[in-house]
């Protein structure tokens, strides 16, 4: 069976990464395994992971004459472009229909070229939603320009929602968003459950005497709440520095949070990291008193890759990652934007004793990549 792992853009991201993991795993089964991404952009991501596991990647953007690679991205949107709604009417027929037997899909923008695919070639697709576009416009955007607008997105993008669905052969999801999904489609019988993984160092590297920072990691753009990070720094008595690790998009917001850091008075404390490798990341990991997440995830898929190196963690308990840790009575798991408990979590890791970096890591052991790829092969038969 030729299965095909599907992304829009290899940008440094959490879906990205999820599907250059289930590609990395499941050709260690012995699987033929290709990840096709739908643009090639400047600059993508995660080039040495793709590298160094052998992964086969195809970019069908590089199959398109030059004047169907005409691509931007939608004003007001972070991620929204038009190569997302101009594919579907004709990728498909860059595609061979003998060159793939399924599709594994992730995220919804890139699912609507997974339909025409489907409907034109007869390629199944299971479809991994990270974030239904309802869940993206009422988190992201409910506070920003598009906010406004609300009222006329939302209903366009349940039926974006319904049609996603009811064309997929499965649908696999964090068991919060299958609810979720099920709101919008509950005749649908095809959902499947199931969590992101990790890669679990060997417990004897896990470091207890941890060093004196702390680390916040995400892909960051306007809605993973930078400023409610601010504000925790600003009311933390015991101060402790924080280094701001991971990609910016745009760019430019990198030194947009300089100058909020400046302008706050707290540029003694934190520290703009940036991109770094694989390799630097898990270093952080490691050695960091906590990570710390400012915002609501679907998921939250740095959680558990920093419990994966030892590293605990604060984030909202209506993250899809919360499930993996809330019958531990010992942590602190604070509701979304939620100052005061946000700061307690703080303290309960300054002093940072063994067990919590062993709470945090037996939560990863059980959700490893090769245990969420066999699930998705066993499920599905391939």
């Amino acid at each position: 069976m030729k299965i095909g792992i599907v992304i829009d853009e290899l940008i440094s991201g959490g879906f990205q990464k999820v599907a250059i993991m289930e590609a990395k795993y499941m050709q260690k089964m012995g699987l033929d395994v290709t990840l096709v991404v739908l643009h090639r952009i400047k600059n993508e991501g995660y080039r040495d992971l793709i590298k160094e596991n052998g992964i086969k990647v195809v970019h069908l953007s590089d199959r398109l004459p030059l004047y169907l690679r005409l691509n931007f991205r939608f004003p007001f949107f972070s991620f929204f472009s038009f190569f997302h709604i101009a594919y579907p009417f004709f990728i498909y027929k860059y595609i061979k229909k003998s060159e793939f037997d399924i599709f594994i899909t992730h995220a919804t923008y890139t699912a609507l070229s997974s339909i025409a695919i489907k409907n034109k070639l007869g390629i199944p697709y299971i479809c991994f939603v990270h974030d239904s576009v309802t869940y993206i416009l009422k988190q992201k955007y409910q506070n920003r320009f598009l906010g406004k607008f609300l009222n006329f997105l939302l209903p366009v993008a349940k039926k974006l929602d319904k049609k996603i669905i009811i064309n997929a052969k499965s649908i696999i999801a964090f068991p919060y968003m299958l609810k979720e999904l099920r709101k919008v489609e509950p005749s649908y019988q095809n959902y499947y459950p199931i969590y992101n993984g990790c890669e679990p160092i060997d417990k004897k590297d896990i470091q207890y005497k941890k060093e004196n920072f702390a680390i916040a990691v995400t892909k960051w753009d306007k809605g993973k709440n930078f400023g409610f990070l601010l504000k925790i720094w600003e009311k933390m008595e015991q101060k402790i520095p924080l280094k701001v690790v991971g990609s910016f998009s745009p760019e430019s917001l990198k030194d947009f949070y300089q100058k909020q850091i400046d302008k706050r008075g707290l540029s003694e404390y934190i520290e703009i990291v940036g991109r770094v490798s694989e390799e630097e990341l898990k270093s952080y990991y490691i050695k960091a008193k906590f990570l710390i997440h400012p915002c609501r995830e679907a998921f939250g898929m740095t959680i558990l890759e920093a419990a994966a190196c030892g590293c605990p963690a604060i984030f909202s308990i209506n993250s899809g990652v919360a499930e993996l840790f809330c019958e531990n009575v010992r942590l602190i798991l604070p509701k979304e934007k939620d100052l005061d408990q946000y700061l307690r979590a703080a303290i309960s890791f300054l002093n940072n004793k063994k067990d919590f970096a062993d709470i945090f890591y037996r939560a990863a052991i059980a959700n490893s990549w090769e245990k969420h790829s066999r699930a998705i092969c066993n499920n599905f038969e391939l």
